[in-house]
C-alpha cells in the first residue's frame, strides 16, 4: 500500500512539474512577442533580461517603420539618428508623390527640388487631360503650347462630331466648313432615318426628296402594320389596296382564333361564315370543359345532350341526389 502511494504520489509530482514548465515557457513566448497574457513576475532573472531586449528591439523596429506604437524615448542615440533617416525618405516620398502626409519644411534642398518638379510634371499631365485641377500658370511655354494644341484639337474632333462643348468660335475657315459639312451628313441621315433630331429645312433638294421617298415607305410599312402612325393619305392607290388586304388577312386571323382585336363586321360574308362555325366550336369546347366563357344559348340540341352527359360524368353524386 504504501509503495503504490508512494509511485502515484512520484508521478502526480512529475505531471505538476511538466504542466508548471510548460506553463512557464508558454509565459515567456507571451513576453519575448509582446503579447496581452505576460506575467512579467514568473519570469526568471536571466528571462527578463532577454524579453528587455526583444522589447527594445520590436520598439525599435516599429520606430523605423513609422508605427504609432514608437516609444522614441527608448531608443538609442544611434538608433534615434536611424529612425530619423527613415522618416525623411518617407516624408520626401511622401511629398514627391503628391501626399497629404508630406512636411515640406522638413525637406532637404534636393527633395525640394524633386518636390517641385514631380508637382508641376502632375499639373501638366492634368492639363493634358483637361483635369479641372489644372493650374496653366504653372506650365513652362513648351508645355503650354502643347496644351493648347491638344485642347484645339479635342474642339475640332468635338465639332465634327457634334458635340455640345464644341467652340466653333476656335475653328478656322476650313475647319468651320468641314463641321458644316459632318453636320449636314448627320441632318440628312437623321431624316432618312426619321428621327427627332431631323431638321427638314436644312436639307438640299436632294436630300429633301431621299428623304420624303424614305418617309413614305416608313408610312406604309406602318400602315401595313396597322400603327397608329400611319397616314393613310400618304398612300397610293395601290399601296391601300395592298394595307387593306393585309388588314382583312389579320382581322381574319383574329378572329378564326378567337382574340380580342377581332372586328367581325369586317370580314366577308364567307370569312363570317367560317367565323360564326369556329365560334360555335369554340363555346361547346368551353362548355364541355365547364369554362367561364361558356354561353348554353348557342348550344344546339345535340350539343346539350353533349353537354348534359359530361356534367353527369364530372358530377356523378350530384346527379344521383337530384335524381
Amino acid at each position: 500500500m504504501g509503495v503504490k502511494y508512494l509511485i502515484f504520489a512520484v508521478l502526480g509530482f512529475c505531471a505538476v512539474g511538466a504542466f508548471a514548465q510548460s506553463d512557464s515557457k508558454q509565459n515567456l513566448n507571451n513576453c519575448l512577442n509582446g503579447l496581452a497574457g505576460c506575467d512579467i513576475s514568473r519570469l526568471a532573472p536571466a528571462d527578463v533580461k532577454t524579453v528587455s531586449g526583444a522589447s527594445r528591439s520590436r520598439n525599435r523596429e516599429n520606430c523605423l517603420g513609422g508605427l504609432p506604437s514608437c516609444d522614441p524615448t527608448r531608443l538609442t542615440a544611434e538608433e534615434a539618428k536611424s529612425v530619423q533617416m527613415m522618416y525623411d525618405r518617407r516624408n520626401a516620398k511622401a511629398c514627391i508623390d503628391g501626399l497629404s502626409s508630406c512636411d515640406p519644411q522638413r525637406l532637404s534642398q534636393t527633395d525640394a527640388a524633386l518636390m517641385l518638379q514631380s508637382s508641376r510634371t502632375r499639373n501638366y499631365d492634368r492639363c493634358r487631360r483637361t483635369v479641372p485641377s489644372c493650374d496653366p500658370m504653372l506650365l513652362t511655354k513648351e508645355q503650354a503650347a502643347e496644351v493648347a494644341d491638344l485642347a484645339k484639337r479635342r474642339n475640332v474632333d468635338a465639332c465634327m462630331q457634334g458635340v455640345a462643348k464644341c467652340n466653333p468660335l476656335l475653328l478656322s475657315k476650313e475647319e468651320l466648313a468641314r463641321a458644316e459639312q459632318e453636320a449636314s451628313k448627320r441632318n440628312a441621315e437623321s431624316c432618312l432615318q426619321g428621327t427627332s433630331t431631323c431638321d427638314p429645312l436644312a436639307l438640299s433638294r436632294e436630300d429633301q426628296l431621299r428623304a420624303r421617298e424614305a418617309g413614305l415607305k416608313r408610312n406604309y410599312s406602318n400602315c401595313v402594320q396597322a400603327l397608329t402612325s400611319c397616314e393613310m393619305t400618304e398612300l397610293t392607290k395601290q399601296q391601300i389596296s395592298d394595307v387593306n388586304l393585309a388588314f382583312r388577312k389579320k382581322n381574319e386571323d383574329a378572329c378564326r382564333n378567337g382574340l380580342e382585336t377581332c372586328d367581325p363586321l369586317a370580314l366577308s360574308p364567307a370569312a363570317a361564315s367560317e367565323d360564326a362555325e369556329l365560334s360555335k366550336k369554340r363555346n361547346l369546347e368551353k362548355c364541355l370543359n365547364f369554362a367561364p366563357g361558356c354561353d348554353p344559348a348557342l348550344l344546339t340540341g345535340p350539343e346539350i345532350v353533349l353537354v348534359t352527359e359530361a356534367y353527369r360524368q364530372r358530377n356523378p353524386r350530384r346527379t344521383r341526389s337530384l335524381q
